[in-house]
């Protein structure tokens, strides 16, 4: 009978230890979802503020007589301020002056930036402006393509008359992000209209030919409304269509290394290496977008 307040006692210190280290447990677990929940928070705001752009380039001349393409980068140290803005021209084949516009273009890029990232409307503007006084001083006696985007902040602007690509590959799928203005865009959406297939848009012989381009009278700059957000590990590339000529841009991804020199060195080299007769001048602009 003795025995018993002892074991009264043992099991009630027993139940205090457990209750305590339950308490301990549970305690530790609150404090851990804290730290948990600021560490997602602080790598949130490490997504939005530390992505790099890396950039590389390559500029080939195909098979045609001149090269007509032309290219700006803007300075890369003014990026944390003012982002990066990269531009294409691609001067119109079988015209004259077409390298000199697709520089003069290039140069005026040049020129605008720093460029406001959020006023879209007014880069448009200064673009169709551009293009009138190109039409007043070669009176559509040459013409050039324009692929320019902006990244600032981790997001996308894009704008573009003509029918160089920007392409933007993400989780490894490429797409072009930016409207043709060519002439297979209007013979596919009359042939909708009349509920008939597209194949005869893509037979057609004019079908690649522009209806709209930098040299031409008030062009209609295409951009979008909004920005588009970008992510850790997207590429966004900006080419004349020399190079999606060569290599479908669903074929893209395949040349992607981790590093924007290595992915333009593979995108140049397969060009190369195709060889294709009546290849075009060929210019890309890689841009990588990492935490690194």
């Amino acid at each position: 009978m003795n025995d018993i307040p002892i074991i009264m006692s043992i099991l009630f210190w027993t139940a205090i230890g457990l209750v305590s280290v339950a308490t301990g447990f549970f305690v530790f677990f609150l404090i851990e979802q804290v730290r948990a929940r600021r560490f997602r928070r602080k790598n949130k705001e490490n997504d939005e503020e530390n992505l790099f752009c890396d950039v590389a380039y390559f500029f080939e001349k195909g098979k045609r007589d001149r090269q007509e393409d032309s290219f700006y980068i803007s300075p890369l140290e003014q990026y944390g301020s003012h982002g990066i803005v990269v531009c294409v021209s691609d001067g119109m084949g079988g015209l004259s002056y077409g390298d000199e516009i697709s520089k003069a273009i290039t140069d005026s890029v040049s020129d605008m930036y720093p460029i406001d990232f959020d006023d879209r409307f007014s880069t448009s503007e200064q673009v169709k402006k551009l293009s009138n006084s190109l039409f007043e001083k070669y009176n559509r006696q040459g013409g050039a393509t324009f692929a320019m985007v902006h990244i600032f902040r981790n997001r996308l602007n894009v704008f573009s008359v003509g029918d160089s690509d920007v392409i933007l590959i993400r989780d490894g799928r490429a797409t072009v992000i930016n409207p043709k203005q060519n002439y297979i865009s209007v013979l596919i959406q009359d042939l909708i209209k009349q509920g008939k297939t597209t194949h005869e848009a893509y037979v057609t012989k004019k079908c690649r030919a522009l209806v709209d381009y930098m040299g031409n009278f008030n062009p209609r700059v295409l951009f979008f409304q909004s920005p588009i957000k970008l992510y850790d590990g997207d590429t966004v590339i900006v080419c004349s269509d020399g190079l999606t000529d060569a290599i479908p841009v669903g074929h893209l991804n395949r040349f992607l290394t981790y590093s924007a020199r290595n992915t333009a060195h593979n995108l140049k080299e397969e060009i190369k290496l195709k060889n294709i007769p009546r290849q075009d001048n060929f210019t890309g602009i890689i841009m990588h977008l990492n935490r690194d």
